[in-house]
């Protein structure tokens, strides 16, 4: 019997497929975050097709090729994202994009915030390299990173920057790959655009974390070095309530911050791992692509692993610190229970000895009145022999009194103690 989930997890295998693809062509790739109240991308991609002419969609998927007038449309639905790539085959006229092909009301209406933006031209093998003049021409500049790829079947070239039309820009061209190994090139250059992006996200949220963390270390810092002076009690319950204030908020801050620096640690790795499946070699005088993200992007990544150190590090040694502190101040408090102890155990000593002295007085002053009344009795007897006997009767009579006494209130006492 298959399992339920056999078919769907063999298919992300073949989900996003490669694209044959072939020059001349003009690419436009989009990426968009998107969040909880945003509208959701399939049903603005079943909107296309209704634009279009274009049957809709049989169901909703994470991975859509859709054939369009004068090109393809590819869909990649993502956990946090997602990408759009417009594919315009062919020779193009000058001055137009891939995204030309959509209609720019729906372009404009694409849900989410756009992340990513990206033209990227692919010549063939038959046009002439472009020179310094052309690259100058068409990125502005010549600050550029470029490299042969492919065990130099292709060259790429670009500036990682945002230009005038909010667009960046890849020139790619094709030096005798097959399609799908040149769709594949094409494919990881956009990756490596998108995922370097992504993987920043978080590099705001880490310059505002290590703000927040000075006063907190400083805060820290200063409870530690107060530890070591032996001050009351009280001085101690102050130093552990500021450390409890220090590992909330830093557990706070841990909590915040965890996941985007988590996804951008996974980013990263997707990056160089994009990177490195190129196979660069050095064109020209120019910095190659992973030398560029090396020198610039690595910083920003190693700048979020930092803070991810150093709240970790915090969120340590104040766990260490509150452990000392409460060690220091349950030895006090042990100290305290002891010397409440033995004040407990001398002032039941001293109870004790009163109740024994007092017990010994009721003795004394219960066999008196007992004497006494028995003493009425006699005299009121009358009799001879009693009054012969009188001082025969106190002698025997008083201590078996005494202890009949002694006895009687020995047993109440340990009934009362059962």
């Amino acid at each position: 019997m298959d399992h339920d989930l056999r078919q769907s997890l063999n298919d992300e295998l073949h989900g996003r497929t490669g694209l044959a693809i072939t020059a001349p062509t003009r690419i436009t790739h989009l990426a968009f975050t998107i969040d909880e109240g945003d509208a959701a991308p399939w049903e603005h991609l079943v909107a296309l097709t209704a634009l279009l002419g274009l049957p809709p969609p049989q169901e909703a998927a994470l991975h859509l090729h859709m054939k369009i007038p004068g090109g393809l449309v590819r869909f990649e639905r993502h956990g946090e994202f997602y990408r759009l790539a417009v594919i315009a085959e062919g020779k193009q006229p000058s001055g137009s994009e891939a995204i030309d092909l959509l209609p720019p009301a729906w372009v404009e209406g694409l849900p989410g915030q756009r992340l990513v933006a990206i033209h990227t031209h692919l010549i063939s093998a038959r046009t002439k390299s472009p020179d310094d003049a052309e690259l100058m021409r068409l990125f502005g500049h010549d600050d550029l990173a470029a490299a042969s790829v492919a065990h130099g079947d292709a060259q790429i070239w670009t500036d990682f920057r945002i230009g005038p039309d909010s667009f960046s820009r890849w020139l790619v061209q094709d030096k005798g790959l097959p399609p799908l190994r040149l769709g594949r090139v094409i494919r990881r250059i956009h990756e490596i655009e998108t995922y370097r992006m992504m993987a920043l996200l978080a590099l705001p949220l880490a310059r505002a974390a290590q703000k927040e963390l000075r006063p907190l270390e400083q805060e820290l810092h200063d409870v530690i070095a107060s530890m070591t002076e032996e001050k009351s009690a009280e001085h101690d319950a102050t130093l552990l309530a500021r450390l409890s204030v220090v590992a909330r908020k830093v557990e706070e801050l841990s909590n915040r911050t965890n996941y985007r620096f988590a996804a951008t640690r996974a980013y990263a790795a997707l990056v160089e791992k994009r990177v490195t499946e190129l196979n660069e070699t050095k064109l020209r005088n120019y910095q190659r692509i992973g030398v560029f993200l090396d020198r610039r992007f690595s910083p920003a990544v190693a700048t979020c692993n930092a803070v991810t150190a150093r709240i970790e590090g915090l969120a340590q040694r104040s766990e260490r610190a509150n452990n000392l502190l409460r060690t220091r101040v349950d030895i006090a408090l042990e100290g305290q229970n002891q010397a409440l102890l033995r004040s407990m155990d001398r002032r039941a000593r001293q109870q004790l000895l009163l109740q024994e002295t007092v017990e010994g007085l009721s003795v004394v002053a219960i066999s008196y009145y007992l004497i006494s009344i028995l003493q009425k009795m006699f005299e009121a007897a009358g009799g001879e022999w009693v009054a012969a006997h009188e001082g025969l009767i106190k002698l025997i009579g008083i201590p078996v009194l005494m202890l009949g006494v002694w006895l009687a209130i020995r047993s109440l006492r340990k009934r009362a103690g059962s």
